[in-house]
C-alpha cells in the first residue's frame, strides 16, 4: 500500500488534484475548481490527505456555520445561544482506489480533533454534515453522528455534540 501523508490544508502548487475520482463527479469536480477558490475567499477549508508524491487521495471541507435554536435538536438546542454555533462539513469524499481502507474515519477523526480545538478558542456547539445519500447518511450513523429529525429518514441532517467527541474517538479505536 502507497505511504499516505496527515490531513494538511489543500495547496493548488503541491497537491495534485487532476486524476481524483470519488465517483461522484460533482464532489470532483468542487475539489478541483472551488477548493482552492474558497479557502482564499475565507469560505471553506479544504484538508486533503495524498500520496507521499502529493497525489489526492481524500478530501474534506469544512466551514463554520450556525444553527437556528428553533430548528435543532433539543440535546443541540439545550443552554445554547441563538443562533447555536458549529462546524460545517461540506464535503467529505475519498478516491474510489482507496476506498474501504479507513481513510474517511481518519478524515473525520482530523474534523473531530479541530472541532474541539474550535471549541477551546471559540465555541462549537456541534458538528453537523448534511449525507449525500442514505448509504452516506448510514455511514455518519455508524461514526456516531445523530439524524437531526429520528423521525424523517429522508432528512439528510446529522450532528454530533462537541461534548460527545472524546467518546466517539475512542470508539474508533
Amino acid at each position: 500500500m502507497t505511504e499516505l501523508r496527515r490531513p494538511e490544508l489543500v495547496d493548488p502548487k503541491l497537491h495534485d488534484r487532476s486524476a481524483f475520482d470519488s465517483g461522484a463527479p460533482d464532489l470532483d469536480d468542487w475539489l478541483r475548481r472551488y477548493s482552492t477558490q474558497n479557502r482564499r475567499r475565507n469560505t471553506a477549508a479544504t484538508w486533503v490527505i495524498t500520496t507521499a508524491d502529493s497525489v489526492v487521495v481524500a478530501y474534506v471541507s469544512l466551514a463554520m456555520t450556525s444553527i437556528d435554536r428553533g430548528d435543532a435538536p433539543s440535546s443541540v438546542a439545550k443552554h445554547a445561544p441563538d443562533p447555536v454555533p458549529a462546524l460545517l462539513i461540506g464535503r467529505l469524499a475519498v478516491d474510489r482506489s482507496y476506498a474501504g481502507l479507513g481513510i474517511g474515519t481518519a478524515l473525520v477523526t482530523h474534523v473531530l480533533a479541530t472541532a474541539v480545538d474550535l471549541n477551546a478558542r471559540a465555541a462549537c456547539r456541534a458538528v453537523v454534515v448534511s449525507a449525500i445519500d442514505q448509504a452516506a447518511r448510514s455511514w455518519w450513523e455508524r461514526l456516531g453522528f445523530h439524524p437531526f429529525d429520528p423521525a424523517d429518514p429522508g432528512n439528510p441532517d446529522l450532528y454530533l455534540l462537541t461534548g460527545e467527541i472524546e467518546a466517539t474517538l475512542r470508539s474508533f479505536g
